[in-house]
């Protein structure tokens, strides 16, 4: 019994083409964008990874900074700031749910979930205008003298960092 196969044309992967390794136009422009995307942030990160050593002396302490979470009072310091990273997570797989469900045509679920996702952007841009807001307060004092260094207003007895309301007269 002999048989024979016919695989029609040769063809050469590297020929090109209309569609290049079978990528639709779509996923093409995808790549694109989350490459430029990758680029752009991290050039964004080489840019404050550089003036953020380069002031190491001078830029606030995170701890510091971020210790206010609204609606409450004391010290929480990166409580808000790993809420919000929460939040936007969570948003994001919310988003992914959407999508999951109008690939399936589940109407109802595509919108609960996109419900959902806006729901969240809402609280994040939000929660991002708020600390914005109230980012520094200028708690604690400094001076820069004229030679370019930082002098820093302590406690005497315990050498902490001394908020300006424990030794300054508040105005009228």
């Amino acid at each position: 019994m002999d048989s024979t196969v016919t695989t029609g044309a040769e063809e050469n992967v590297w020929g090109g083409g209309n569609r290049p390794l079978g990528a639709s136009y779509g996923k093409l422009m995808m790549w694109f964008f989350l490459v430029s995307d990758a680029l752009t942030f991290s050039g964004f990160l080489a840019a404050y990874g550089f003036s953020r050593f380069k002031f190491i002396e001078t830029w606030p302490i995170a701890d510091e900074v971020f210790t206010h979470v609204p609606f409450f009072h004391g010290n929480y310091p990166m409580i808000y700031v790993a809420f919000m990273t929460f939040i936007l997570i969570m948003s994001s797989v919310t988003m992914v749910l959407a999508v999951d469900a109008g690939h399936r045509m589940k109407k109802n679920s595509v919108i609960w979930y996109m419900f959902l996702t806006i729901i969240g952007g809402a609280i994040f841009v939000g929660s991002q205008a708020w600390e914005w807001a109230t980012f520094i307060k200028g708690d604690y004092g400094a001076v820069e003298t004229r030679g370019g260094r930082i002098l820093q207003f302590v406690k005497a007895d315990t050498g902490e960092r001394a908020a300006l309301a424990d030794f300054a007269k508040t105005l009228p």
